[in-house]
């Protein structure tokens, strides 16, 4: 059993989810399997590298150590979601290795038929992160992943040796005085809104630059689609809680505010188009959804 504001987080990661799996669908359907899938995995891992880059800022400007550890444990700009079920094999500066046994992500693609996608995510995104994290010198090794039938369970395994770099920056990375510095992290609502516009604007770049008008056209139709969940699901989240749909029920289980005041915009370049168009999709419907 989970409590009432757990499960209002699980309805903001499931409805990323939603977004991820109907925009690559459609990108899939409207731009063909092999250049989609090219699409998707740039998409994916230039969020990735946002993701890493401004991590490796944020512990930089706290005067904290920029070792694997404190990706991990410090301010990471991942949600957690009370549904992951994992356990830590290794957690050192230099080597974190875990396991994930349960994830809501890889539940949602499998019951949705979008595997493939998952494994596209799982595959691109935290390599990408720990890449831009480390300037290039860490590793990282997907060896299980749960969005694929074959495996029960997703295995991480990141390396970050300090023999890749020089003495000097070493000591920056691992230099012990800096450990337990204080470094601002993110709350889950603004975690997983920033994922969410993240993956989105890389999504509508990625597709734009190798299709045009094609591209944007096929994010608009996945952005369709999930207008057309998102709202019937806000429905039955509020009726399964006895609530009613209002902005203030939308602004706790839905992970963007649809008046498109999440500060995350203004961190893209295309943030302002691609905002417009969710605005006239998504942002509609669950204006409408209201009661």
């Amino acid at each position: 059993m989970y409590t009432y504001p757990e499960i209002k987080l699980q309805n903001k990661q499931d409805a990323f989810c939603a977004m991820y799996h109907n925009i690559c669908r459609s990108i899939f359907a409207l731009c063909g399997a092999y250049e989609g899938e090219g699409v998707i995995r740039s998409a994916v891992r230039a969020a990735g590298e946002a993701s890493g880059a401004e991590q490796l800022k944020k512990l930089t400007q706290a005067k904290a150590c920029t070792d694997l550890s404190n990706l991990y444990r410090l301010g990471t700009d991942i949600a957690i979601d009370p549904r992951i079920r994992a356990n830590v094999i290794f957690d050192e500066k230099d080597r974190q290795v875990f396991e994930i046994y349960t994830c809501p992500l890889a539940d949602y693609w499998k019951r949705h038929g979008g595997e493939r996608a998952g494994m596209i995510f799982c595959e691109e995104y935290n390599l990408a992160k720990v890449k831009a994290y480390t300037e290039n010198k860490g590793q990282m090794n997907l060896s299980k992943k749960l969005s694929d039938p074959r495996d029960c369970f997703c295995r991480f395994s990141v390396y970050f040796r300090q023999a890749n770099m020089s003495k000097e920056r070493a000591e920056e990375v691992f230099g012990a005085a800096a450990d337990k510095k204080a470094v601002p992290s993110l709350s889950f609502d603004e975690a997983i809104a920033k994922l969410t516009i993240s993956v989105y604007c890389s999504l509508y770049s990625a597709a734009e630059s190798a299709f045009s008008a094609q591209g944007v056209l096929a994010v608009g139709k996945g952005l369709e689609a999930w207008a057309n969940e998102a709202s019937a699901s806000i429905k039955v989240q509020a009726r399964n809680t006895l609530n009613i749909v209002d902005d203030a029920f939308i602004k706790l289980n839905f992970p963007l505010r649809i008046d498109g005041g999440d500060e995350a915009w203004a961190l893209f370049p295309n943030g302002a188009e691609a905002k417009a168009l969710m605005q006239r999709t998504v942002f509609s419907a669950m204006q409408r959804a209201k009661q």
